[in-house]
């Protein structure tokens, strides 16, 4: 009897039907992109599968991106081996690119929340704008001062500040970490000198001069509306018994008001000096004494391990832009020196605090913090090798190169379309500008509106294979349902808003 089985064919064979220059070669045209539109229909099958997985039947996230990277690269025709070797080239490939990064920004964070700084710099904050306003200032602070820090350094630095703010003031976590999402995409895309802001600007010849003109005022509409907006959708659709994780430790973003006046009051009752000490749960040793110090340091001093690197990164970046490339700042600017630096800072600002018997229980309890967001953050990346692998990318810019009628809109679409599908914001936006690059000789519209289309459609529908939605769920404590309401809607906030923009500008440019 005949084999029933159908060949395995790989991704090259059909990709090289697909493009074979052979005169009456239609009939493996169409057989090659029939085949596109399979492996797009298990992309499909794999991303839901995933999200049904995690949502519905409750599967660990990490299990389940395994899982389904598995599948799409088996389906899609990568073969077995090759399916798995894909995953362990994903995770750790990612994971050489962010590991030591994520790493020391968590252990630099439970420094500052060891030596209170934290919280002097959101009361700080808060008496000079009121909490009100925090989550405004908490996204134009990540986005239009911090725009060139790589987004996963800046997320990692500045998370368990938006956690602070939140417990501080009261205000919801849910506002304040979607003021953190949108500031920080609009930083990485819109704004000079966002590394994809910058990457996206050179193949279509959009000078420095220009790019600053515009994205600084637009970043700043763009956060203080898609802020607003979001804010008014969380009022409505945010629920914390089911959106927040109930195992989430959140000592790391210090005391509350009511847990600040419980300790002190405590202290009083006991006659406790204002030497006295308080605990901070979560280190291997289960509790570490923290010494309140008779003497503080002035705030700048003790924000060196956030200053320190920040400065690094941008001084690297700015030189960079102006062609003055300095190996000496090269190395100290890379994300990885420079936060090592900083989370050196944070240990000898810790010493008086914890005292040095307490800093190995203060570094293991960042490093048991990072270990989850590590292990979530490689597993999207195993996702994202696999789609790398069959293909998907080059199928879509060949759908999309062929309706270049309507630039604008294409654009935002190709660009959403590509981060939907893997993940990364900096790749849809750069991809999205690629394609149009070759024809904007040819196409009614201005360089820097196809920019703007590229950016602002890349930030539309970050989910599961984006390693950032993994980072921002396990440093602020949301369930994987949670994160879909804040990280996703605040992000998609973004990017409508900016259609909308483009389209209208469009009309008088």
């Amino acid at each position: 009897m005949p084999s029933t089985e159908a060949p395995v064919v790989s991704i090259a064979d059909y990709s090289l039907l697909d493009h074979h220059p052979t005169a009456g070669n239609s009939g493996a045209t169409r057989y090659g992109e029939d085949m596109d539109i399979i492996v797009l229909v298990h992309l499909a099958i794999a991303v839901i599968g995933i999200v049904l997985m995690i949502v519905w039947a409750k599967i660990n996230p990490v299990v389940a991106l395994v899982v389904g990277a598995l599948y799409l690269g088996v389906a899609a025709g990568l073969g077995f081996d090759e399916s798995v070797a894909a995953v362990n080239i994903g995770f750790g490939n990612l994971m050489a690119e962010v590991g030591l990064i994520i790493g020391f920004g968590v252990m630099i964070g439970t420094t500052l929340s060891a030596t209170g700084t934290m919280q002097r710099v959101v009361d700080g904050l808060l008496k000079l704008v009121g909490p009100k306003r925090s989550p405004y200032v908490l996204g134009l602070t990540s986005g239009i001062i911090f725009p060139s820090i790589y987004f996963d350094v800046a997320l990692v630095i500045l998370a368990p500040l938006a956690g602070t703010i939140a417990k501080r003031t009261g205000k919801s976590i849910a506002t304040l970490a979607g003021s953190l999402a949108i500031g920080l995409e609009v930083g990485l895309l819109i704004v000079v000198p966002g590394v994809a802001a910058i990457a996206v600007a050179g193949p279509l010849g959009v000078d420095l001069g220009t790019m600053l003109l515009w994205g600084i005022p637009l970043g700043i509409f763009f956060i203080i509306s898609s802020i607003f907006l979001h804010d008014l959708m969380m009022r409505k659709f945010f629920n914390p018994a089911t959106d927040l994780d109930p195992g989430f430790d959140d000592s790391l973003f210090g005391e509350s008001i009511e847990e600040e006046r419980a300790r002190l009051e405590a202290h009083r009752e006991t006659d406790i000096t204002t030497k006295g000490t308080t605990e901070v749960a979560g280190s291997s040793a289960g509790t570490l004494v923290v010494t309140a110090p008779s003497r503080q340091l002035p705030l700048v001093v003790s924000m060196l391990p956030v200053i320190v690197p920040i400065l690094l990164i941008i001084l690297d970046t700015v030189t960079g832009i102006l062609g003055q490339e300095i190996p000496v700042l090269g190395f100290f600017g890379s994300p990885v020196v420079a936060l090592l630096i900083g989370l050196i800072i944070g240990i000898l600002l810790a010493i008086p605090v914890v005292k040095r018997d307490g800093i190995d229980d203060l570094l293991t309890r960042g490093a048991q913090t990072s270990g989850s967001i590590l292990l979530f953050t490689g597993v999207a990346g195993s996702l994202g090798q696999v789609i790398t692998e069959v293909g998907i990318g080059d199928m879509l810019a060949t759908v999309f190169q062929a309706n270049a009628a309507i630039p604008v809109l294409l654009t935002w679409t190709v660009a959403a379309v590509l981060r939907i599908a893997q993940g990364s914001a900096s790749v849809a936006a750069i991809t999205a500008a690629t394609l149009l690059a070759p024809i904007m000789g040819s196409v009614d519209a201005l360089p820097i509106l196809i920019m703007l289309a590229a950016g602002t459609g890349a930030a539309f529908g970050a989910h599961v294979t984006d390693n950032t939605f993994w980072i921002f769920k396990q440093m602020l404590g949301f369930t994987t349902k949670g994160t879909f309401k804040i990280y996703t809607l605040a992000q998609s906030t973004f990017a409508v808003i900016g259609l909308a923009v483009c389209l209208l500008l469009q009309l008088f440019l």
